[in-house]
């Protein structure tokens, strides 16, 4: 399960729009449309005159209602509270910095670069400038004409030098009624329809919203029962909590020291318990909440409610809601949280791990975590008790999407990467690699797995990769060769993930948005790699499948095809093998290593004759 799972934050448009105007000819000016709008709205001053505003509405999202309320004070200053059913959300700005209380409580401060420039945007909107023609940070154009139902529109577009949102709003011809706006960001796009149209203060406001967020296909509806403008708002609204909920418990002191964990295929597992129960778990920063195999929450007699959409790191995943119970990590001991309800359990299964949920930011974001690959052991620090004293490399990161952001340089590639814990190697981002030609470097072709499904991969190796003044030598990083899920984004280079990660003593620090990275016992290690050129899987019936075969490697050479299913290594049944990770393990031994390895294509015994060699 990988990051921005879900986004709780409601995306809402309250459009003022002019009581009615007909239009006497066709407009190609994009601020005589625009002076039209507000002219026939009372005049721009009417609207400069609104101050502060509060509404209030009814909304209809992940299959559940709730309720929404927002309070805004020029020019930036807000506060948003979504409640619904099973959790609340709120986000906020004080006019110096955004903020964000998530369903569990946890705050967090925006101080990633993205978040930045949003504000500075915003701030500049509030203050018109996008009406002024002579603008240095706006470009406002006429695009022409379109229909949005049946009804035509004058499409304005505005762009800005500050960041790369790019804002369409859709004006009625027949009366200039804002009934549409499309915000386009690098990753995602929000539609908003707007309709109900009412008088308030003079001022005509949609009071219905329907909002689409593309491509994953979320849907909300918002409909606006009060409508409050220039009434006066406590300052303190606008600031976030002094304090916040404390959800956990550690059983000695202030802290959970050199916890074992279990490293699997590039992953970490942690053993949590559960009403009695215990259960392997695994540790991933990228999921944005504690997730629960689907089975295992009807095992436990757990009720889901609503469903949303989110990002895997193949393509998009639906989940439920759900409260997941009281648990405990050796040392720690946690109360109920608000979660999701995903089927992983059988994407950890085609890997021949059992797993019953994930640990992501719900978990870790409480801590500073520090992780010793090497040693396979974990410590947890109570945030408020944590000092640093050691000799390692502090590096400020800001979070965004509730990952932590640092500077990395893969040869001459230099940008902010992102950093996540829960996967196994690092990788580009598509856009950045085709922009920068590394989609045809020569590499492995393969597939990959994530919570989305499986997607294809060109694995490559890089000379060095530098990262908080260390430099690796040799490392394997990816290009995923399709667009879509988290490996999309264009607001970065890529993802850091443990295949990198393990060469480190790793601090997460989540209260003071920064990584710390020391040496580990592993530092610059060359570790073993499979040199087969196949990737195999478990199925459903518990055979060792192949999944992939990449070109020009001894697998091609050996007649391997994808689907066959591996019955034998030198006679020994696979029955008899320990698993698919030991399995793994043989296709790593050095190069020049020959195997006679047994096969069922199709229902017939093949026996094909393999020989390692190196990949790369």
């Amino acid at each position: 399960m990988k990051r921005s799972i879900i986004s709780l934050a409601v995306a809402l448009i309250i459009s003022t729009v002019p009581a009615q105007l007909a239009a006497q000819e066709d407009l190609t000016d994009p601020y005589e449309i625009l002076a039209r709008h507000y002219e026939a709205a009372g005049g721009l001053e009417h609207f400069k005159a609104e101050r502060t505003k509060h509404f209030e509405g009814k909304v209809t999202i992940f299959g559940m209602e709730g309720t929404l309320r927002e309070w805004d004070q020029y020019p930036i200053k807000k506060r948003q509270e979504l409640e619904l059913p099973v959790f609340s959300y709120i986000t906020g700005d004080n006019g110096e910095y955004g903020w964000v209380v998530d369903q569990n409580g946890k705050l967090q401060i925006k101080k990633d670069e993205t978040s930045l420039e949003k504000r500075e945007v915003e701030a500049l909107l509030a203050d018109y400038e996008h009406l002024n023609p002579d603008s240095d940070v706006f470009t406002v154009t006429f695009e022409g004409v379109e229909p949005v139902g049946e009804e035509d529109c004058y499409v304005i577009q505005v762009a800005n030098n500050i960041n790369e949102t790019i804002r369409k709003v859709y004006f009625r011809k027949t009366d200039f009624y804002q009934i549409k706006s499309v915000i386009i960001e690098p990753d995602h796009e929000m539609h908003t329809l707007n309709s109900d149209f009412r008088e308030v203060d003079g001022k005509v406001i949609a009071f219905r919203h329907e909002v689409e967020i593309l491509p994953i296909g979320q849907t909300q509806t918002v409909e606006i029962t009060t409508y409050e403008s220039n009434i006066d708002i406590d300052p303190s609204l606008f600031e976030p909590p002094e304090e916040e909920p404390e959800d956990f418990r550690f059983v000695e002191g202030e802290s959970a020291e050199n916890v074992p964990f279990e490293y699997l295929a590039e992953h970490i597992y942690l053993d949590v318990t559960m009403n009695c129960d215990k259960r392997r778990w695994c540790l991933d920063s990228g999921a944005a909440v504690t997730v629960i195999d689907s089975a295992y929450a009807v095992e436990l007699g757990l009720e889901t409610e609503g469903e949303t959409k989110g990002y895997g790191a193949g393509k998009t995943v639906s989940l439920a809601f759900v409260e997941i119970p009281p648990f405990s990590v050796e040392g720690i001991e946690f109360d109920s949280q608000q979660g999701a309800a995903l089927p992983i359990a059988g994407l950890f299964r085609r890997g021949d791990i059992e797993v019953a949920g994930i640990l992501g930011y719900d978990f870790l974001s409480r801590f500073v975590t520090r992780i010793d690959f090497a040693k396979r052991e974990i410590s947890f620090y109570h945030p408020d008790e944590f000092t640093y004293d050691g000799s390692g490399q502090v590096i400020e990161a800001p979070l965004k999407q509730n990952l932590f952001h640092l500077p990395v340089q893969v040869e001459e590639y230099t940008g902010v990467w992102a950093l996540d814990i829960g996967a196994g190697g690092g990788s580009f981002f598509y856009p950045f690699a085709k922009e920068h030609g590394l989609l045809d470097r020569e590499g492995l072709e393969g597939l990959a797995a994530g919570a989305g499904g499986y997607f294809e991969v060109r694995a490559a190796e890089f000379e060095t990769v530098t990262l908080g003044g260390f430099t690796l030598t040799d490392q394997i990083v990816s290009m995923p060769l399709e667009e879509g899920g988290v490996l999309g984004r264009t607001d970065g280079q890529g993802l850091l993930g443990n295949s990198i990660l393990r060469h480190f003593i790793l601090y997460l620090d989540y209260g003071n948005q920064r990584v710390i990275l020391e040496k580990g016992n592993d530092f610059n290690r060359a570790f073993p790699r499979g040199k087969a050129g196949f990737g195999v899987q478990m199925t459903e019936d518990d055979e060792m499948q192949i999944l992939y075969v990449s070109p020009g490697t001894p697998a091609e050479r050996a007649g391997f095809k994808p689907d066959d299913i591996i019955t034998s290594i030198n006679g020994i049944s696979v029955e008899h093998l320990a698993g698919l990770l030991a399995v793994n393990e043989l296709f790593k031994a050095e190069a020049g290593t020959k195997y006679s390895v047994g096969v069922s294509r199709d229902g017939n015994p093949k026996t094909l004759d393999l020989t390692l060699e190196e990949l790369f």
